[in-house]
């Protein structure tokens, strides 16, 4: 009779009588050692990475074979980006452009002040420009788990664009010619002078408006390649 050389896939607990893979070291019913022998053990957990190795690797989903991903993915995310960039293109046109969008940054950057005002004076006075920043960056972070690729895009083109707004404050350290809420010291006119950058104010708007744009442009380029190779448009549903 001929001898079976195939290799069992369990090995029975010496104690409980429980089947184990072959690679285990303590049973997982009675929590006992085995005793199975290193080079079985070895050999069977080599057999499971060559198992792993020759599986299949799953398909990202995609349109059938032969048909075309729709058209509309490519020309909804287009008009997306000239919408972005003619709202960009306000900063460039107007000075100090304040949109309907900062009403909206404004109520964060005066909550970054109340949530933090309990730490020293500098982190609660830098308080509302970080929950400016911060705010639409938690959003990011959330939608780009969820997948919705055009919503985190979305939120980075929001990250840039207050940081356009946060370039005008800025910019407005020495005339303080902004309407402050509710009075009282202006932000950047206190962190630029602890920062010892007071007589500076305008070589720190350009370099914040320029990272500002950084950002946008890169949001631009994202959705942009995602447009050319017509993503499904992920907002919350597959479209």
């Amino acid at each position: 009779m001929a001898e079976n050389l195939d290799t069992p896939e369990n090995a029975p607990c010496p104690y409980c009588g429980a089947a184990n893979p072959l690679d285990s070291e303590f049973c997982g019913a009675c929590y006992k050692k085995l005793h199975l022998p290193e080079e079985i053990r070895a050999e069977a957990r080599a057999r499971k990475l060559l198992a792993g190795a020759r599986a299949p690797l799953r398909a990202a989903p995609g349109p059938a074979a032969g048909q075309e991903a729709p058209a509309f993915r490519l020309w909804a995310r287009a008009a997306v980006i000239a919408a972005l960039f003619f709202f960009y293109t306000r900063w460039l046109v107007h000075e100090k452009y304040f949109s309907a969008l900062d009403y909206v940054n404004l109520a964060f950057h005066e909550a970054g002040h109340v949530v933090l005002g309990f730490l020293p004076k500098f982190v609660m006075m830098a308080a509302g420009t970080l929950f400016q920043v911060l705010v639409p960056a938690v959003c990011l972070a959330h939608l780009l788990r969820r997948g919705a690729n055009l919503g985190w895009q979305l939120c980075l083109f929001w990250i840039g664009q207050n940081l356009l707004n946060v370039s005008i404050y800025a910019g407005d350290a020495i005339k303080q010619e902004l309407p402050l809420v509710g009075g009282g010291v202006h932000d950047w006119t206190y962190l630029l002078t602890e920062l010892g950058l007071i007589a500076q104010p305008q070589a720190v708007q350009k370099f914040i408006f320029f990272c500002g744009s950084a950002v946008i442009f890169w949001s631009f380029w994202l959705i942009g390649r995602d447009a050319l190779s017509r993503e499904p448009i992920e907002l919350g549903n597959h479209l």
